[in-house]
């Protein structure tokens, strides 16, 4: 009798610890995918910033869709879209840069910031937005617009 106690009490217990083991899991889960999107969108805006493509062009997938404020819009590759951003920066020097909003998510995350920069000796501001996206253990920029 004592044994059968025993089994309904561990049952018990086990039945009642583990959704909040699983939920702990998720927590973690989530503060890491968080932290992951922090590190990344810290190092695209610092790309853009310093306009460095390079520290860009690693989160591009192979397609990633573009809407710019000189006419680019459209889907490009990982290396036409390398090509697409440094002429931009070209272009539209940076004065500064930097993400006001940041939104994470699981699967899917966004930034918006504004674009200071400097057009032929003119001045002005635009918005930025750019979205990621998880595929397999990757974050990918799958929209970039400067508008």
């Amino acid at each position: 009798m004592k044994k059968y106690t025993y089994i309904i009490i561990l049952l018990l217990l086990t039945t009642f610890l583990y959704p909040q083991n699983a939920n702990l899991i998720r927590k973690n889960d989530s503060n890491k995918n968080t932290q992951q999107g922090e590190l990344i969108f810290k190092e695209i805006e610092t790309g853009i910033r310093e306009a460095e493509v390079t520290k860009i062009s690693k989160y591009f997938g192979q397609q990633t869709y573009f809407s710019f404020s000189n006419g680019i819009n459209g889907y490009y590759s990982n290396n036409q879209a390398f090509y697409v951003i440094d002429d931009f920066f070209k272009l539209y020097r940076v004065i500064s840069f930097k993400f006001d909003h940041i939104k994470y998510d699981t699967n899917n995350s966004y930034a918006t910031g504004k674009y200071n920069y400097d057009n032929r000796g003119q001045r002005s501001s635009a918005q930025v937005y750019i979205s990621l996206k998880k595929i397999g253990n990757n974050w990918n920029i799958t929209q970039f617009t400067i508008n």
